[in-house]
Order: C-alpha cells, then structure tokens, then sequence
C-alpha cells in the first residue's frame, strides 16, 4: 500500500473510533466509496488484509489503526537510511566537472564518455550526459538517490503500487521510483567506493581515472 492508501485507512479508523467509540469494527471496503474507481488501490488493500493478515471480515477500527501506525512507522524509521548520492543530468560533461570540481570544491574520481562521479563528504555526485538534445533537463536522468536495507528494498520491489521509472542496469541493486508529483527517486545498496571497485574490473567505455 502506498502513503495515501495508509494515510486514508488511518483517517478514517480515526474517525470511527471518534464517532462510534473504540469498539466499532471496519471492513476493508470501508476504505472506498461504494463506486470503486481505483480497483488496483482496492485489491493492494485486500491482499494486505486477507493474504498478508489474513484478518476477520470486520475488524475493530483499533486494531487496523494500530497496525497500520506500526506499519508507517516502520517504514519511515527503518527503510531510507539517508541520502546516498545525486544524479544530475548535463548537457556538457566538461563544463559541469569544472564547475563542481573547481567552483564548488568537490573531488572528481572517475569521468567517461557520457558522465563523471565526483565526492562530496559521505555522498556523491553523478554526471549523467544528456543525450536527449531536445529533452527538457529536468525530466531526463536526474533523480536523488537513498540508502536502503536489503530487506525493505526487497518488500519495495514486491509493491506493485509503485511507479517505476527504469530497471536497473548499474551496479548494485537498486530500484527506481517516481514519487506522486513526478519527482524520479532511486534507492540503492552500494556506495561511490563499491561503485569505483566495480569500475576497475569492468570500466566504462572512455574511462578515466581523475584522482
């Protein structure tokens, strides 16, 4: 279930509680108008409350609550990890390595043909040539990448909710979603060190090692 499916069940578990005290009981459906114009949302729900809990037809609006807070919680205290590196989509690869490495300061590693991997502190910067001429920047590669533990980037990928924007095909795993408003996010188990091994036994066409 996504955020606003979580959110939406919590209202309205709120709200029962409120009106009807702490033993009244909700069905899943109680979740949806009674004309479901968003059945994929609908079946995400009741495969959470049949397959996954395999809970009563009606449950008490407390126990829903409860679980779908321990649920919430989780998810935001366990699966992003902090930030992990930026990817930057740039019309010119030398013109943008010179401004990050000699204007703001950060350390070129590696660059190739078609991009460059500088550091910064902990994270890192991607320069990712745009090959697309007519694209407009900020809706080609650019997107900001998160650390993640194994095991929540595994339930991520099992999500079918999820808006996916590329599968991937760089070191490490990754998966690669758009957030509600288009913003395109990658979560990622790898690091810039583990990313620059992996260049040494297989390089990237026209690689060159800057520092």
């Amino acid at each position: 279930m996504n955020l606003e499916v979580r959110q939406k069940i919590l209202s309205v578990c709120q709200e029962k509680i409120r009106q009807k005290g702490e033993k009244v009981q909700v069905s899943f459906y109680a979740f949806f108008a009674n004309k479901n114009d968003q059945p994929e949302t609908l079946m995400s729900v009741a495969r959470w409350w049949i397959e996954e809990h395999q809970l009563n037809h009606f449950e008490k609006a407390t126990k829903i609550f409860a679980m779908i807070k321990s649920y919430q919680d989780k998810k935001l205290g366990s699966s992003v990890k902090g930030f992990n590196h930026l990817t930057l989509s740039v019309k010119d690869i030398s013109r943008s390595l010179d401004f990050y490495e000699n204007q703001l300061g950060f350390t070129a590693e590696v660059r190739w043909a078609t991009g460059a991997y500088l550091s910064y502190g902990d994270a890192w910067l991607c320069l990712s040539l745009c090959l697309d001429k007519k694209e407009e920047m900020r809706v080609h590669y650019t997107h900001y990448a998160f650390n993640i533990d194994t095991a929540s980037l595994k339930a991520m990928c099992d999500d079918p909710s999820l808006d996916i924007w590329q599968a991937n095909q760089s070191e490490g795993e990754s998966l690669y979603v758009r957030d509600p408003d288009g913003h395109q996010l990658e979560f990622h188990l790898g690091s810039l060190s583990s990313r620059l091994t992996s260049l040494k036994e297989t390089p990237y066409q026209g690689l060159e090692w800057l520092s």
